[in-house]
């Protein structure tokens, strides 16, 4: 009984602390986010000229979705709109704290945005957020010692079989022909997609065991042989690329700064094509901004989130967003906004985004994210067999979707 009662009021105190910062200040509206200072100047720069007079906080929030399950549904505690990745929009729609955006913004003010962008907003075919921006992961390499910057370098593989030739022979314990997160789901899950894998199929039902999963991850495994089999984090990839000790990566935009800091005379290429003739496929993220159905319940207060977030439809604002960001804009026409075309990342980002796929929404993502990462783990890094391994966890994510319904 004393630990029911210490829980209930762990969560009255969580509630009672979010409330403190997540309710209006004064009739302020707030916007809940977990992005940078760059970032968040841009937003507040364009509410400021658009909408004079219009008061906006905004919060950084560096645990969004767990706080959010827990306030959404309450007024005094929960923000009027979150800017966040996309990936969680099925989340909180199956929970009830989202308003649909159709009847709130104008489609025709949005919907001239890359597809990848606006599909990627809906969840069971209601679309409930404005895209901003998104990235998707980009194959880098360092000029210097791969590719056609002088002609006694080797050739950039074009195919993973060229990849793999090259990893054999310029791998040798203290230089990499290659490296990523080989056992992270986000960066394995572009092997899978383009091999014609599901993590997740569109029904909410798992694929681990899948023949195109697990044939995906087989023929994966060999590039893993030449790679830091136990170490292959964030962490250990960026430093052997900055310390110029492995040749290529697959990484995101948000290395390329570290890594011209760093002198790196950087590239990117084209993912490499499988053999199956698809070139591997990553997972993108789509940033975007969503309101709260409990929010919008009152008119005014709806039309001035409704205005809010037509601020930010708009090709400067999110051409600007797309610079500070390091990612490539929503809005097909803030290509054309200065400085965007001929920005390298964002162009890249853009080329990327033909074969890019955007990260699942649906509420089952969360199990699949945890299961695919231990399939990875026990066989990247135990030597565990392929087959086996994926029915086991396939199994056990199946038990886990079950409690979940």
């Amino acid at each position: 009984m004393k630990k029911h009662v210490a829980i209930a009021m762990a969560g009255l105190l969580a509630v009672a602390g979010l409330s403190s910062c997540g309710s209006d200040d004064g009739g302020s509206l707030v916007i809940w986010h977990d992005k940078t200072d760059a970032v968040v100047e841009v937003l507040r720069k364009a509410i400021e000229e658009k909408l004079p007079g219009e008061k906006v906080e905004f919060v950084k929030r560096d645990s969004m979705t767990d706080q959010l399950k827990l306030v959404g549904n309450d007024p005094s505690s929960c923000p009027d709109m979150y800017i966040f990745a996309h990936d969680k929009i099925g989340l909180f729609a199956t929970i009830g704290i989202l308003e649909q955006l159709d009847g709130l913004v104008d489609p025709s003010s949005y919907e001239e945005s890359v597809p990848l962008a606006l599909d990627a907003m809906e969840y069971q075919g209601v679309n409930y957020g404005v895209p901003l921006y998104y990235e998707t992961t980009l194959f880098l390499y360092n000029r210097d010692l791969v590719g056609d910057k002088d002609p006694s370098l080797p050739s950039l593989p074009k195919t993973s079989e060229e990849l793999y030739s090259y990893m054999k022979e310029y791998t040798d314990g203290r230089r990499y022909g290659f490296v990523e997160q080989h056992s992270t789901p986000y960066y394995a899950s572009a092997w899978i997609n383009g091999w014609g894998g599901k993590i997740l199929h569109d029904d909410g039902t798992p694929g681990l065991n899948d023949q195109a999963v697990v044939d995906s991850i087989e023929y994966h495994r060999k590039f893993v042989d030449y790679m830091p089999r136990t170490s292959a984090d964030y962490a250990t990839v960026n430093t052997l690329f900055l310390e110029e000790s492995a040749d290529m990566v697959i990484g995101g935009p948000w290395m390329i700064p570290s890594a011209l800091e760093a002198g790196i005379d950087i590239g990117v290429a084209p993912m490499p094509t499988l053999p199956n003739g698809k070139p591997l496929s990553p997972y993108s993220g789509v940033q975007g901004i969503q309101a709260l159905k409990i929010k919008c319940r009152d008119p005014e207060r709806r039309a001035r989130i409704k205005a809010v977030m037509e601020c930010f439809v708009d090709p400067e604002v999110q051409g600007e967003l797309a610079l500070v960001s390091g990612c490539a804009p929503a809005l097909l026409d803030a290509y054309e906004v200065d400085g965007v075309r001929d920005n390298a990342i964002v162009k890249a980002i853009e080329e990327q985004a033909a074969t890019a796929i955007p990260m699942p929404s649906r509420p089952e993502m969360d199990i699949m994210w945890s299961e695919l990462g231990y399939l990875l783990t026990d066989v990247n890094m135990n030597g565990a067999g392929v087959r086996e391994t994926a029915d086991k966890y396939q199994e056990e994510a199946l038990r886990l979707i079950a409690q979940m319904q």
